[in-house]
């Protein structure tokens, strides 16, 4: 993928930030240096994944709604940033094939929302499989990501001017436990509820929704990758 128009928006979008926010980012040394790498934020406005996007070292590739595709020339300008047209409301074999390809092949950073929708009221929705299934199939490593205070930049032209306190908090790096085939869906359930308790434990106690009382003592389906 060519990400042409990535570059521009993303240095101009850090401007902004510098101009208009009081940014912080934590944890920026828990990135490996290379090689593919699934990221995954909790999902608060529609500027997330541009914030997140300006805390990592590479151009990383995204899955949005396929509402966003709809119209050429709207389509050619996601295409642009690093987007790819995903249909939330069934298990889209092509957005994950797709996704797959730039991690496996193209060692490409991913963002994938495990939420898979925005959090209207501030708080973690219950985590949705579909990163689950690609962290296992794929045995890329994860990064949990915690971003509080863009609940006020749900307008796209607020990246012109987004007035906001923003904490990116960027956890260490965990591998799944590997299956053989397709993974069972208390698999995958199972590896959902822990990658959504690993942002969670990043999260002011207000902001951790489904996941304010799921604490684990010990992870079984993931671990600290090396």
């Amino acid at each position: 993928m060519v990400q042409w128009l990535f570059p521009f928006c993303n240095a101009g979008f850090k401007t902004t930030l510098r101009w208009f926010s009081d940014f912080e980012i934590e944890g920026q040394e828990n990135i490996p240096d290379s090689g593919p790498l699934l990221v995954a934020p909790n999902h608060l406005s529609n500027l997330d994944p541009a914030i997140v996007a300006t805390a990592l070292p590479r151009p990383p590739v995204f899955l949005a709604k396929k509402e966003l595709f709809k119209y050429p020339v709207a389509s050619i300008l996601m295409r642009g940033y690093g987007a790819f047209p995903v249909d939330r409301r069934r298990a889209d074999v092509r957005a994950l094939s797709w996704i797959t390809r730039q991690l496996l092949s193209e060692h490409r950073i991913a963002i994938v929302f495990p939420e898979g929708t925005r959090s209207k009221f501030g708080g973690l929705l219950r985590g949705q499989p579909g990163l689950a299934h690609i962290a296992i199939s794929t045995g890329v490593p994860v990064i949990p990501v915690a971003l509080t205070g863009s609940e006020n930049l749900q307008n796209p032209i607020k990246v012109f001017k987004p007035t906001a306190t923003l904490r990116l908090k960027i956890g260490k790096p965990f591998v799944t436990a590997g299956v053989a085939g397709r993974p069972s869906r208390k698999k995958a359930n199972d590896v959902t509820t822990e990658i959504m308790i690993r942002i969670a434990k990043m999260l002011p106690e207000g902001q951790r929704g489904e996941y304010s009382e799921k604490y684990v003592n010990e992870f079984v389906e993931t671990s600290e990758y090396d």
